[in-house]
């Protein structure tokens, strides 16, 4: 059964190298900021802890017995990979280096995150971004399970383990064929649910946080939150209105993404309809710096932004 020494510790190891590398103890100590008795000192406790003698010592030099050469180089590794560890960790917290993961609506990548990412790669050049759009089902288990340091985008159901952040109001419209000669906002600029009648609507499949609140709307028509089409993202419900099969209703944020030549979008009047975008993080672990500063770069940006129409930022708890 192998007997692992104790009390061997750094500085043991460190007083070993430095007698090695100076084959003399007076220097060592020098090199050290030490006296020589305690190098010694240190020198002995290490070769009683490891019942090996590690050097030969004559009157005019200090030598490495042949344990003391085949200790050297894997002590030196030992060293070099533990000042690499700790430097590691030092450049993490001052965020020299490190990694971000977020998972995000793609409106919310688009519209917000890769602007505000720009000024905090400027400021952070070593710090890696990894971006994942996806929708909100998915967004929040990815935060659950600590895939991603945070996620952005709106309540889909309620986590006891997630802290949901208000981040910015985003009211829906309908986005519609711009040649379609029966839609047209009125003098206010916006929608009415009425205009809608005898329209097929265009939806997106389950666990988006868009279906979540038409679905909790029991003011909105039965349609709203049963459409007749279903596709997989905004850019395919956008290609099946460019198509002429029917409407969208989708927050501002997310049609702003989607808008092209041939379609048009409009607010929609009473009853309204507005979803928050939430910054969603695990109540139980704490953000690393890095994550902390890109939330920061995102608030920074929104403050400064010139939103699309609906579309409105919360102060933060801070500002509050």
């Amino acid at each position: 059964m192998n007997r692992l020494p104790k009390h061997v510790t750094l500085k043991h190891l460190n007083a070993f190298v430095a007698v090695a590398q100076e084959s003399s103890f007076t220097h060592a100590a020098t090199r050290l900021f030490q006296t020589q008795s305690s190098v010694t000192s240190l020198i002995r406790q290490l070769e009683e802890a490891l019942a090996t003698q590690l050097f030969a010592r004559t009157s005019r030099r200090v030598l490495l017995t042949a344990a003391g050469e085949a200790f050297l180089p894997r002590v030196m590794r030992l060293l070099a990979d533990f000042d690499g560890v700790i430097e590691d960790v030092v450049r993490f917290g001052a965020m020299e280096r490190g990694r971000v993961g977020v998972a995000a609506a793609p409106s919310a990548i688009t519209q917000i995150i890769a602007p505000a990412a720009a000024a905090f790669s400027a400021q952070y050049p070593g710090v890696r971004l990894y971006l994942s759009d996806d929708n909100s089902g998915r967004i929040q288990r990815k935060v659950s399970a600590r895939e991603v340091d945070f996620g952005l985008t709106s309540r889909w159901a309620d986590a006891p383990d997630l802290r949901f952040d208000a981040l910015m109001e985003d009211r829906f419209g309908v986005l519609y064929r711009e040649d379609d000669p029966d839609l047209r906002p009125g003098r206010d600029g916006a929608m009415r649910w009425s205009d809608l009648a005898q329209r097929k609507l265009v939806g997106v499949v389950d666990e988006t946080g868009i279906m979540a609140l038409l679905r909790a709307r029991a003011d909105l028509p039965v349609e709203a939150a049963a459409p007749f089409y279903e596709a997989s993202s905004t850019t395919s419900q956008a290609a099946l209105v460019k198509a002429g099969l029917g409407v969208a209703l989708l927050p501002a944020l997310a049609a702003q993404r989607v808008l092209e030549p041939g379609l048009a979008y409009a607010l929609l009047a009473r009853p309204t309809v507005v979803r928050t975008v939430c910054i969603i993080r695990h109540k139980e672990y704490p953000l690393s710096p890095a994550a902390q500063a890109l939330i920061g770069a995102i608030h920074g940006y929104l403050r400064a932004a010139k939103l699309p129409a609906g579309c409105k930022r919360l102060p933060t708890k801070a500002e509050a």
